[in-house]
């Protein structure tokens, strides 16, 4: 009850007491009760209001707490709303990754997987499973060896999983279809290391592909390691690049390292005459090639060489020459030989003529010494018979001396054979009788006859006259000295009593005869032992009784007794034994055999050649005692004069036989030939006959009257340097048809320098030259088609290395552009008229190309794709689309429908880094991948019709020069909501 309700209730019973209620007494009750009431509700309403208070204060206090927590509540809620919209962006973006996440999945060429750290499948991606033929479904929370194709991927993974590294690769191989293919896995972990995903390339056929280029690579590395031929690159300048070791062999150095360190200057450092090395380029740079390209060049050591060079331009790009490059044979041999055959008949004539009188000379003189020596040993014959005479008819000396060499006795009738026989002897020693020397020989042969008791034979001299003389007391002789001295042989034997007896003969005589035989041998057999030829001398039987140290060197024995000894029979050392008794024969029938040659064996089975001359020597009887002479090797000169016969032959049957013509011309006024080949008439239609002798055809004639100032000045410069000339020119046959000829020579000079003859080849090079032309032309329709589809460098590029090419370009703007509804037209059209309309409209897009500059892709159906800025940079490749773009809008408007309705194209732009190349091995096609492309790709096929849409980076690059109209934000597949802006034309155009 409310204090106002209890406050009428009092009034109330007041107003029932002052009017006279009779119920006094129970009114007094009840107003007591009344006021009891009204004090309980005072007591009520007062905890009412304190109530009602506290109520109130949390009222407020609910209140305050309500603004506190609305205000929270409203920041929490834009919190919240802030991040239910940065989710959504973020799921938008994470839906955007995930389907570029997929795309990129189902566009990489390899196998992708999701595995967790117990080595079960999470996920892959879908060239995987196709690769096995199974669904996507059927690997997740498999084994991954569940398919039992390569434990070497289970390790790996196991190993990856277990070591601390976030990533990792291996190659591995793989049991795939039956087939053993080679995979290079790359992993990476995510989630805390407890899961990772694998990335999977098959390598099977880049690493056939590598081995296969290393077998190449080797090979052609083996080539020019181990060529013969020298091969090189130089700079136009003169300096080597690259030599194999085959050049540096030639040149002298150890190594092509060392030789091009050491050859800083081609010209100067190599070529005796350094102007060849400004010939060599001028050739080059006149045809672009030289071959057979001849010099003199020094070693390493300072020996002069000769060499021939084939060389080649290599040119760039731009058409300038990056270097010269070919090969260097070294000629020095070949250049010998050819000087050697030119003076063969007239040298070899001189050298037979020379050696003949050498041998004759060295005959005679052997001939004289034998003659000489026959003539000592006749006269030491008769001296020795005249010696016997002597000896038949003198008296020996008989004297007996006692034990001290005093005389006893003397027997003999010649006085002459005692030293000073005037004196006395009888009682005197011999050292009063003789000489010291010779006093002291007899005692000691005295003595030592009776210490033996047997006899004793010396021999002695004695001084003629009086011993002493000169000076010399001694009474000693030189062993030739018979002008003073005496000789005597003497035998002493002992006789009883202590006696000797001394009988004594003059050898003076007889001594020298034998020292004038020792001396005449000596010299005979210092002319035997050392004579350069060999000497010797043969029993009838066909045995050596002698021979000399070259007979034995030349025969391959080690000595004379070696030949003697194990030569039984002569005979059987001719290869003919027939050409010993032939000559036999003739000696027999002339007396003497001079130079007779004959094939012999050596001791080693060899054949020689030799030249013998021989003679007989007969007994006093007018016997045959044994054969003597001499013997040459002429091993070389019959080898010399073979090779000589042989190369004239061959030379004979090459000029017969070649397709060409041989000649030689006289350097004089009017330039006659002396020779010329038979293959002349094939080649020119002329005879020898018409060519040679008086009033003949004159070689120029046959000359084109445009090409002969061109051989003239060719044939004038080779004489005038002295080298080899080559040249190609045309020649008219006797019947008037042109040929072309190859012409190779040169020139035969004096010992004075001067031009004798020119001696040259002529070859009819005529189908080699239409072959050549017909190669050239088709050459140049194969570049022209390679050009049409690839860029310039990449197709040189390619034609060096046909692996693949592929590079980054960091800056690049795609064009793509796509003619509206044209599937639908196609329909309408033939298949000729529409092939005939797309070329029409992509052959003026393709000029547009290459008027700025642009390179074109491809085209795909009715789209056209075209970049800038590659494969060649250029710094305004942005503004360079974008002009193509609007030439593009200009030119398809020019075009129309068969319902005369204009074209419509859709163009998209963007610009960034891409990868370019060509990948394969057929079908070239040059192309580009990136992030850049696909997006230019999405602004073409999500643009509008007759519009160009283009990326915001392509809007930043061109807003200053181009109009522009913002299309705003659009949702690019697989990118998301992108920012784009149409190109609508040039700034300042009206």
């Amino acid at each position: 009850m409310t204090e106002r309700s209890l406050a009428q209730k009092e009034l109330n019973a007041l107003s029932d007491m002052t009017s006279g209620n009779s119920d006094g007494p129970n009114l007094h009750q009840e107003v007591a009760s009344l006021r009891q009431e009204v004090l309980e509700l005072r007591a009520a309403l007062s905890d009412r209001n304190r109530s009602l208070e506290q109520t109130q204060q949390r009222t407020t206090d609910l209140e305050r707490r309500f603004v506190e927590q609305t205000a929270a509540l409203r920041e929490s809620n834009d919190t919240l709303v802030a991040e239910i919209v940065e989710r959504s962006q973020a799921e938008n973006a994470l839906r955007s990754a995930r389907d570029q996440l997929q795309a990129i999945l189902d566009a990489v060429p390899g196998i992708v997987s999701w595995i967790s750290d117990d080595l079960r499948y999470l996920g892959v991606n879908k060239h995987l499973a196709k690769t096995f033929n199974m669904p996507v479904e059927a690997f997740q929370n498999q084994d991954i060896g569940f398919l039992h194709t390569s434990g070497e991927f289970i390790q790996f993974v196991k190993d990856f999983f277990q070591s601390s590294q976030p990533d990792a690769y291996r190659e591995i191989s793989a049991q795939v279809g039956g087939l053993q293919r080679r995979f290079l896995i790359v992993a990476q972990k995510y989630n805390h290391g407890k899961a990772a995903f694998t990335v999977g390339i098959d390598i099977t056929e880049r690493n056939q592909a590598e081995i296969a280029l290393r077998d190449a690579e080797a090979k052609y590395r083996n080539i020019f390691e181990n060529a013969v031929e020298g091969i090189f690159q130089t700079t136009t300048e003169g300096h080597y690049l690259s030599a194999n070791p085959a050049l540096a062999r030639i040149y002298g150095y150890d190594n092509a390292d060392e030789m091009m360190v050491s050859l800083t200057s081609i010209q100067q450092q190599l070529y005796v005459d350094p102007s060849r090395r400004e010939e060599f380029v001028r050739h080059l740079e006149e045809s672009g090639s030289i071959q057979e390209f001849e010099s003199e060049v020094y070693r390493k050591d300072g020996t002069i060489i000769w060499i021939s060079e084939n060389a080649r331009s290599v040119y760039g790009d731009d058409g300038q020459v990056l270097y010269y490059e070919g090969t260097v044979e070294n000629i020095t041999h070949r250049k010998e030989t050819e000087t050697a055959l030119q003076r063969a008949n007239e040298e070899l004539e001189q050298r037979v003529a020379r050696r003949t009188a050498a041998l004759t000379e060295s005959n005679q003189r052997l001939l004289s010494e034998i003659r000489e020596r026959h003539r000592i040993g006749e006269a030491l014959r008769s001296s020795e018979a005249e010696l016997r005479a002597l000896f038949a008819a003198m008296t020996d000396v008989i004297t007996v001396f006692d034990a001290d060499g005093r005389y006893l006795n003397i027997v003999s009738t010649n006085s002459q054979l005692l030293f000073n026989p005037g004196i006395e002897r009888i009682g005197r020693t011999v050292y009063e009788v003789l000489p010291p020397y010779q006093a002291t020989l007899f005692m000691r042969y005295i003595q030592q006859a009776l210490n033996t008791r047997r006899p004793v034979r010396l021999e002695y001299s004695l001084p003629i006259g009086a011993w002493n003389r000169e000076g010399d007391a001694s009474g000693r002789a030189e062993i030739d000295n018979f002008d003073n001295t005496a000789w005597y042989t003497a035998i002493v034997s002992p006789m009883p009593d202590n006696r000797v007896i001394w009988v004594a003969r003059d050898i003076t005589e007889k001594r020298r005869a034998d020292v004038a035989l020792q001396q005449a041998e000596e010299k005979y057999r210092s002319i035997f032992e050392n004579s350069a030829e060999g000497i010797f001398q043969a029993s009838p039987d066909a045995r050596y009784l002698s021979v000399n140290p070259a007979l034995a060197r030349m025969y391959g024995y080690l000595s004379p007794a070696d030949v003697i000894e194990q030569v039984q029979n002569i005979d059987q050392l001719y290869v003919d034994e027939s050409r010993r008794r032939m000559m036999l024969q003739r000696l027999h029938t002339q007396g003497a055999v001079f130079e007779f040659e004959s094939r012999v064996y050596r001791a080693d089975g060899k054949v020689i050649w030799v030249s013998e001359n021989v003679r007989m020597v007969r007994d006093t009887h007018g016997q045959l005692a044994y054969y003597e002479g001499t013997m040459a090797d002429i091993t070389q000169r019959r080898q010399a004069e073979e090779a000589l016969r042989e190369s004239q032959r061959t030379l004979a049957t090459l000029l017969g036989n070649l397709a060409g013509m041989a000649y030689r011309r006289r350097c004089t006024a009017d330039w006659p030939l002396e020779f010329v080949s038979d293959g002349c008439y094939e080649l020119t239609g002329y005879s020898p006959a018409d060519l040679l002798g008086n009033d003949v055809v004159p070689f120029e004639q046959m000359v084109h009257p445009d090409d002969r100032a061109y051989v003239q000045g060719e044939m004038n410069r080779a004489l005038t340097h002295g080298h080899h000339f080559q040249m190609t020119y045309r020649i008219l046959t006797a019947n008037g048809q042109e040929k072309w000829v190859l012409e190779k020579g040169i020139g035969v000079f004096s010992r004075d320098r001067d031009p004798i003859a020119i001696e040259g080849f002529l070859t009819d090079i005529t189908d080699r030259k239409e072959i050549e032309e017909a190669l050239r032309v088709e050459q140049e329709r194969s570049e022209r088609l390679l050009l049409n589809i690839l860029p310039v460098s990449i197709a040189e590029q390619l034609k060096q290395d046909t692996k693949s090419v592929a590079y980054r370009f960091e800056e690049a703007t795609i064009l793509f552009a796509d003619i509206v509804n044209f599937t639908a037209l196609s329909s309408a059209l033939s298949p000729t008229e529409l092939v005939n309309l797309l070329n029409e409209i992509f052959s003026t897009f393709d000029h547009l190309a290459e008027r700025h500059r642009l390179e074109k892709i491809k085209t795909i159906g009715d789209a056209y794709m075209v970049v800038g800025g590659i494969p060649n940079s250029m710094p305004d490749h942005i503004e360079a689309i974008a002009e193509m773009a609007l030439n593009m809008q200009d030119a398809i408007s020019h075009f129309k429908r068969h319902d005369d309705i204009p074209f419509s194209l859709r163009i998209g732009i963007d610009t960034g880094p891409v990868v370019a190349g060509v990948i394969g091995l057929k079908k070239f096609s040059y192309d580009l991948w990136g992030n850049a492309v696909n997006v230019a790709s999405r602004m073409e096929s999500q643009g509008i019709a007759d519009n160009i849409q283009v990326t915001e980076t392509v809007y930043e690059h061109l807003k200053n020069r181009y109009v522009f109209e913002s299309r705003g934000m659009i949702d690019v597949k697989g990118k998301g909501e992108m920012l784009t802006y149409l190109l609508k034309g040039r700034l300042g155009e009206a």
